[in-house]
């Protein structure tokens, strides 16, 4: 009997550990699967969020691509046009409508996620030909007829406005077919095909081969080809390696946050020949890649851009150039001061100029990006500081600051004053007091010659909640 009786006591021992073991398996798994759906949905979430911000830049690209096409089919006919005018007046008409155009065109095709270089002989012949339209609708405007040699040069711009076309047409029709889309897994600034080929280097590359034979322009205007063959003048000495350029890439990131960089192709066209590397990052989920161009002759950044989504950022401007100077310093760029800026996403892009004793040099110029959310430097642009940047030998200035304040219309209430060096059309450089003042609550830049006297330019200031613009 005190067997059954420790048999019975066992069996009921093992019961309570069975009944244990439930007990406490029950909440386990329940928590495993509200786990378990936890991170489902929050994988699904993350999928979701990377998956509308591609289609919204898969959106913003076609959007940027058609208008593209739609301004260069309207510059080839007004082209065309032009030519077939019988009066300077009905010249005018055209050209000004070509110079507009042009800009267009450019713009939109500034907005692909592809790196300047690769189409720098069709940038170059959008701003050429809207520049070359400027420049003769001045000339027929006052009455004067086209000059054969310039009947000409019109002609042969209209025969590259239609090869141009006959390409853009083809890169639509592809993507049309369903044989290229903006957009890959390996970020927003790359354009696959189905076979996986980067368009960057074939079908983009093809329309810049149109150009290859672009004869030289020369025409009294700011980008004829004698005034865009200027050398760059800010690159240093020092030729630098691939491997030392990608030092520079990790120096300009930060070694902690890359997970990987790859070299893509090198720019060689133009006059600053540059690296390119593409920098994933850690813990990104390919949410924002990075390009990066480095000068080969220095050693600089001439570019870069990285793409990632950014929340609506509440960090104030003040700390925002806070982050944008301390990148400039510690990148080479130094003795730079913020002029303007504009804030569009949760993204700040602020306008640094180079300063010298005092005097704001406008022509060494860096753009820089910056997030919002977190300070970190998104994209940089310092194509105007590598061509422009140079120690001035700046001249005693030839009247005083109530001088040249003297020769500002009386009706503008200046509030600001300080001297600045500024580019002209021309690719020189002018000394001027800069005035900044109001009238009717407008405000405008006023540029006074430091050495003449002379109104060299003005400009009107456009302020809104996003920033400040100048036109």
């Amino acid at each position: 009997m005190e067997q059954n009786e420790n048999e019975n006591m066992d069996n009921n021992n093992d019961l309570w550990q069975k009944k244990r073991r439930m007990s406490w398996g029950v909440p386990i798994a329940i928590v495993a699967v509200l786990a378990l759906a936890g991170v489902s949905t929050w994988g699904y979430y993350q999928s979701k969020q990377l998956s509308d911000l591609r289609i919204m830049m898969d959106n913003q690209y076609s959007r940027a691509f058609l208008d593209l096409n739609e301004y260069v089919d309207n510059l080839e006919v007004l082209l065309a046009k032009s030519m077939v005018t019988a009066t300077p007046r009905g010249t005018s008409s055209m050209l000004e409508e070509v110079w507009r155009q042009s800009n267009l065109a450019q713009t939109n095709m500034g907005q692909l996620p592809v790196a300047p270089p690769i189409l720098e002989k069709t940038s170059n012949f959008l701003t050429q030909v809207g520049d070359m339209a400027y420049a003769y609708n001045t000339k027929t405007a006052n009455g004067l007829p086209l000059s054969d040699e310039e009947y000409q040069s019109l002609k042969k711009m209209h025969g590259f406005a239609l090869s141009l076309q006959n390409s853009l047409h083809g890169i639509e029709e592809q993507i049309n077919n369903g044989k290229m889309a903006w957009g890959s897994a390996g970020g927003p600034r790359e354009l696959k095909s189905q076979n996986t080929k980067n368009i960057q280097t074939t079908q983009f590359e093809n329309v810049d081969k149109n150009f290859q034979e672009y004869p030289s322009m020369i025409y009294d205007g700011p980008y004829s080809d004698h005034m865009m063959k200027v050398k760059p003048i800010g690159l240093k000495d020092e030729k630098v390696s691939a491997s030392k350029a990608e030092d520079i890439v990790r120096k300009i990131i930060g070694n902690d946050k890359i997970q990987g960089i790859s070299r893509l192709e090198d720019s060689n066209e133009g006059s600053i020949k540059t690296y390119r590397y593409k920098v994933s990052y850690k813990n990104s989920d390919n949410d924002g890649s990075a390009e990066v161009d480095i000068t080969q002759q220095g050693g600089q950044v001439y570019w870069m851009l990285r793409n990632r989504s950014v929340s609506s950022g509440k960090m104030s401007m003040n700390a925002a150039k806070k982050s944008a100077q301390d990148f400039l310093k510690k990148n080479g760029f130094g003795s730079m001061t913020d002029t303007y800026y504009m804030r569009t996403d949760g993204i700040a892009t602020i306008c640094y100029a180079y300063e010298q004793d005092g005097v704001t040099v406008y022509p060494d110029l860096v753009k820089v990006k910056v997030a919002l959310d977190n300070g970190e430097v998104l994209g940089v642009e310092s194509k105007g500081y590598l061509y422009n940047h140079k120690t001035r030998d700046i001249p005693q200035t030839q009247l005083t600051v109530d001088q040249a304040r003297s020769k500002i219309n009386k009706n503008l209430k200046i509030e600001k004053e300080g001297k600045a060096i500024i580019p002209t059309d021309f690719k020189t450089e002018k000394y001027c007091y800069e005035f900044i003042g109001s009238l009717d609550d407008q405000k405008f830049i006023l540029y006074i010659n430091a050495l003449t006297g002379t109104e060299e330019d003005i400009l009107m200031l456009v302020s809104t909640d996003e920033g400040s613009l100048t036109m």
